[in-house]
């Protein structure tokens, strides 16, 4: 690479300070959502708790077809490549707005079922049916969230970023407060407004955005290179983005069923799980900003073979984000009876608070090692294995011992928590070693295509 990116130039800290802010805006989303449902009630705020992983489970196919392409088009960037990075731009776009509208379709037809298999009490399953009618339209506009963040994330401009979700978090805020409280003369809508304030919120977010990449950025996209690039390109993103979506959605589909188990114990302990987990979404924020930021580094820095400039950049990241997330988890947790008994006045949530927080903070210190190592690994294409291993212990290991400790051992929903203690560190010990191995510096699109080259040099 003959000069430092935009991003490079930046760094880890100019790149990751908007970024802060952004996932700050974003994280703060379901904790204000889970705020208004639990206005409404207990029954609202569980029922779109209980949802949250099957709008992840779906998000996470298509988030992993955006980061996919974007970890790709930074390689080729890195390598110094501007037509290929745009041709591998094009390509994700496509495939990112197909696959979110399928996913809208698919979230409207098979909600129903869901909440049935899961065992949700009466009005909590009604509630959840009624809110996944309206939030399957995220689909679609995730889509093209994720394709003008990863757009401007790959050319240093994440302030945008900043912007848009500054736009979406006032939005979802007023929105919510109008429909959940009447203001302004609106009529109260119950869930359904909820719901329907996410949607519309996140759209405006998405507009300036896409205004920011088309005026800033100015990206010309040459359809015709992309026609020529499509097949090669989408093997390289589905390299990368078939690991991707593994374990992300392995987790999710963890989640719905640990929320299962959550609701057979009853709607209080279901809720009790929902406010601290979306609570302890704030402890994502300065993980997730600095994950992003680092997996353009990194990704750009392999793509230009400086691999020891990789590894240093790992090292200041991850050090970074322990320091960060672990002061945010020792604020909320100190703080529990408070944030408690801003979302109810239930005894019995209240009596549970200190133990659930405690036991979410202490999973915290691994989930950070697991969201920075794995987001890397993937993102230069060393995902395979992490994707299989990963979900293999949640499922054979975690999975029953949660159901043990709950069921068999009494503990409730405190043996729910307990194993995601036992999951997240056994995952982060895995990942660290794979990442210190080195393989991936063997994994990266430049690395197959020379050895490609070189292969076919040889047989000629």
């Amino acid at each position: 690479m003959s000069e430092s990116t935009a991003a490079q130039k930046k760094g880890l800290w100019g790149m990751s300070r908007p970024m802060l802010v952004e996932q700050s805006l974003q994280f703060s989303v379901p904790l204000l959502d889970t705020f208004f449902l639990s206005r409404i009630s207990d029954s609202a705020a569980s029922a779109a708790g209980a949802m949250t992983p099957v709008l992840f489970f779906c998000g996470n196919m298509l988030w992993a077809t955006i980061f996919a392409g974007a970890g790709v088009a930074s390689q080729r960037l890195g390598a110094g490549d501007p037509t290929r990075t745009s041709a591998t731009i094009g390509t994700y776009m496509l495939w990112s707005v197909l696959i979110g509208l399928m996913l809208t379709g698919l979230l409207y037809w098979a909600a129903p079922g869901v909440t049935h298999l899961m065992g949700l009490p009466g009005q909590v399953q009604a509630d959840a049916n009624l809110y996944m009618s309206i939030m399957c339209w995220l689909m679609v506009v995730w889509a093209f969230k994720g394709i003008f963040q990863s757009i401007l994330n790959i050319y240093g401009k994440p302030q945008w970023n900043m912007y848009a979700n500054i736009v979406y978090f006032t939005a979802n805020v007023l929105g919510n407060a109008i429909v959940v409280f009447g203001l302004f003369g609106f009529p109260k809508m119950g869930i359904e407004g909820v719901a329907w304030a996410s949607v519309v919120g996140s759209s405006m977010g998405v507009v300036v955005s896409g205004l920011a990449v088309y005026l800033r950025l100015k990206l010309n996209i040459n359809w015709t290179t992309v026609k020529q690039e499509f097949r090669k390109t989408t093997r390289s993103i589905s390299r990368i983005a078939i690991p991707n979506m593994l374990e992300p959605l392995s987790f999710d589909i963890n989640m719905t069923v640990l929320n299962s188990m959550a609701a057979s114990l009853g709607t209080v302990a279901l809720a009790a799980k929902v406010y601290t987990f979306n609570t302890f979404m704030l402890g994502l924020i300065i993980s997730v900003a600095l994950k992003t930021a680092t997996e353009v580094l990194i990704c750009q820095k392999v793509g230009a073979n400086q691999y020891e400039q990789a590894k240093r950049q790992m090292k200041q990241s991850l050090k970074a984000a322990l320091w960060g997330s672990g002061i945010v988890v020792c604020v909320l947790f100190a703080f529990h009876n408070p944030i408690m008994d801003m979302y109810t006045d239930n005894e019995v949530v209240m009596g549970a608070a200190m133990w659930m927080f405690l036991l979410a903070a202490l999973s915290e210190p691994a989930r950070t090692v697991n969201i920075i190592a794995g987001g890397v690994l993937r993102s230069t294409g060393d995902g395979f294995l992490i994707s299989i291993v990963g979900p293999l212990f949640t499922w054979l290991v975690a999975l029953p011992a949660a159901y043990v400790m709950t069921f068999t051992l009494g503990w409730g929903v405190y043996g729910i928590m307990a194993s995601a203690i036992l999951d997240e560190g056994v995952r982060a010990i895995f990942y660290w070693r794979r990442w210190q191995q080195g393989h991936w510096q063997h994994s990266h699109v430049s690395a197959r295509e020379q050895r490609i080259v070189a292969k076919q040099v040889t047989e000629s």
